[in-house]
């Protein structure tokens, strides 16, 4: 083989090398490319919120792609920086000016034309590049500081309009970016684009949650038991809690309003739980205060009720015990009781009830009556009205009961003390978690000061 074969072979052999070792750096170049683009679809996948899916495309690009980057969001024309990411090696100080820096957004993608998808290339950096994109002179020397050597900015587009954009930027280490990198940038940019999309369409949802559970909250406010009203002569407590750990209202309620002859008060438990609850519970209270209001009667109130209840398209059904009190005189309380546990009469250590049970639930029958009892409550005796909220809640021992309730009753002073006592003890039977709404009203003679009044445990 003379030399000319020889060296001719050489070149092709140097040749054939070189085509390989660049076949070999693109497809490592390839699969590092296609990895990023698969890390980015995984963070679309994870759902997360919006600061933590800029943060998590920082990280999946730095240092991988670029010594830093930024994620500007563009609202009504007018961009804002939303992320930066910066590589490890870094310049101290770097990644705060980059934050709080006013995008260089380029000028096409604040606008709506053709061209807003036209990606900004500088291969190489020059002075009067670094001057276009500068917004003052101490600027200019922040970005001659950077040493960056080319860039690539890309708009963010999601169904048809440019939400934002991505630049990549390489400096400090040396590498530089050719053509094929602005073509693959434009891909990132449009897997980046839609797990941003795709968060911002969690994150209208999340709005929306927040926005129905500020609404909910309200009108949970609004139904909440009022607080106890000065009742001239007698001394009231009370104490409501709904079940589960978001509720603030449900189904139990009490309620205490004046009435032509005095006052009357009210407790009472609308079958289910919840919102829906809720909502029949407000209108068991304002039915209940109109009619009585109106025509200074229990019975004609409980009777409003009925009808009203019993109009609705669905099944509502609803106990009560309401006691009617004077103001000023020491007359008996007048007691009518549908579907409900009757009242206690606690006198030091008896407790025993104030009215025979057996009158019909409300909402059941269109032809229901109900009675009215009479019954004296001398001073140091108080009545206790409950909701079976109290006396079914369940514990490790199984439910608090009618017993138990009646035991802790025992020797209680006034009507503070009860509620507090018995409060105390279903807390303690059910280790703090009410399976069911529970309320509590209680009441007697007012002694030495007729405006003493106390009510306790209200709260969500």
């Amino acid at each position: 083989m003379d030399l000319i074969a020889i060296a001719t072979l050489g070149a092709a052999v140097v040749a054939l090398c070189a085509w390989l070792g660049f076949l070999l750096l693109r497809g490592r170049t390839l699969r590092r490319r296609f990895r990023v683009l698969a890390d980015v679809a995984a963070v679309s996948e994870a759902a997360g919120s919006l600061e933590e899916t800029f943060d998590a495309i920082c990280e999946i690009v730095v240092p991988e792609l670029a010594d830093f980057c930024m994620i500007d969001v563009i609202e009504d024309g007018v961009a804002r920086r939303a992320a930066v990411g910066v590589a490890p090696d870094a310049p101290a100080g770097v990644a705060e000016e980059l934050r709080v820096r006013p995008p260089s957004t380029p000028v096409q993608m604040l606008g709506t034309g053709e061209d807003r998808l036209e990606p900004r290339f500088i291969e190489r950096f020059s002075e009067e590049e670094l001057r276009d994109l500068a917004h003052d002179e101490g600027d200019l020397e922040f970005l001659r500081g950077l040493g960056m050597r080319s860039a690539i900015t890309v708009a963010l587009n999601a169904r048809g309009k440019v939400i934002g954009t991505l630049t990549l930027v390489v400096a400090w280490s040396g590498r530089h970016y050719r053509a094929d990198d602005t073509e693959f940038a434009w891909v990132l940019s449009g897997r980046v684009a839609l797990t941003l999309d795709n968060c911002g369409l969690f994150s209208d949802l999340e709005r929306a949650e927040r926005t129905r559970a500020w609404i909910a909250e309200t009108l949970q406010h609004g139904l909440l038991p009022p607080p106890l009203p000065h009742v001239p002569g007698w001394s009231l407590a009370a104490m409501y809690r709904p079940a589960g750990a978001h509720n603030e209202v449900g189904g139990d309620f009490y309620d205490v309003f004046r009435l032509a002859g005095g006052w009357m008060l009210v407790i009472g438990d609308v079958v289910g739980r919840g919102a829906a609850a809720a909502a029949i519970t407000a209108m068991a209270r304002y039915t209940l205060r109109t009619a009585a209001m109106l025509t200074d009667d229990p019975l004609v109130a409980l009777a409003a009720l009925n009808r009203t209840l019993l109009a609705r398209p669905d099944a509502s059904l609803c106990s009560i015990a309401a006691v009617a009190v004077d103001e000023a005189s020491a007359a008996p309380v007048r007691i009518a009781v549908a579907g409900h546990p009757p009242p206690l009469l606690v006198d030091g250590d008896s407790v025993s009830e104030a009215s025979i049970p057996g009158d019909p639930v409300i909402g059941a029958f269109p032809d229901a009556e109900w009675t009215i009892e009479e019954q004296p409550v001398d001073h140091g005796q108080h009545l206790i009205l409950v909701t079976d909220g109290v006396t079914e809640a369940c514990g490790e021992s199984g439910r608090f009961g009618e017993q138990r309730l009646r035991e802790h009753l025992v020797g209680t002073a006034n009507p503070a003390h009860a509620v507090q006592r018995i409060e105390g003890a279903l807390n303690s039977f059910t280790g703090g978690r009410l399976d069911d709404d529970a309320a509590i009203l209680a009441l007697t003679r007012s002694a030495a000061d007729p405006a003493q009044r106390l009510a306790v445990g209200i709260d969500g």
